[in-house]
């Protein structure tokens, strides 16, 4: 994790270098996007690639540097041979995380851009196993007009949940949209969270609109 700490260092340290003022810039920054994460090291036992999504929002201190803070959810489906180890039918598991992150940007040929970015935050993950059965269904409009029935289920056999500390470092492209601040962009981004046993290690791709 050395590595990561000192690569997150240098993008604060760029990020606080003079920036060019005789451009302007928008003071608040937004974005959101989705993609798919690859589960790396450990976690690649046990978890297939799995879809995410993220939503942020900051502040830009400057053309070139900004810090943002972002919500992240990832999916992390079981994979089979954890199943059959677990001997259950059924099981789901996802992370969710809340980062606070410095982002330098550097203008590349035209509209086309690039950064960096990376932070620390706070990340949950949590699972459950399950076997199908007969339960009682609810659901918010059937119920009604004709009240509660008896359905098929997924019905919840064990859980568990955990919280750790972890760090990110990553960076991607951008292409902005016309004359407007709106840009694409693709994203390549290592999420390390620390937990007990198994650390969640996962290299999400994203793609999305950064305004």
């Amino acid at each position: 994790m050395r590595r990561v700490w000192f690569l997150l260092a240098m993008i604060v340290v760029i990020g606080a270098a003079p920036a060019v003022h005789a451009q302007e810039y928008n003071k608040w920054m937004f974005n959101i996007g989705g993609g798919v994460g690859f589960p790396l090291s450990n976690l690649s036992n046990f978890v297939n690639n799995g879809a995410n999504v993220s939503v942020g929002g900051g502040y830009n201190f400057a053309h070139n540097f900004g810090v943002d803070t972002e919500f992240l959810w990832q999916n992390l489906p079981v994979n089979s041979q954890t199943l059959q180890l677990l001997q259950t039918p059924g099981a789901s598991a996802r992370q969710y995380a809340w980062t606070f992150n410095p982002i330098f940007r550097l203008p590349v040929h035209g509209k086309l851009g690039a950064y960096a970015i990376g932070g620390i935050g706070w990340y949950h993950r949590s699972g459950e196993t399950t076997t199908p059965g007969v339960g009682v269904i609810c659901d918010p409009y059937w119920s009604w007009w004709y009240g509660c029935t008896l359905g098929s289920v997924n019905i919840v056999t064990g859980s568990k949940s955990a919280n750790a500390f972890g760090e990110n470092i990553g960076g991607g492209i951008t292409y902005r949209l016309g004359e407007s601040n709106a840009k694409i962009y693709a994203e390549v981004r290592y999420h390390h969270a620390g937990y007990n046993r198994v650390s969640t290690n996962i290299l999400p791709l994203t793609f999305g609109v950064r305004w």
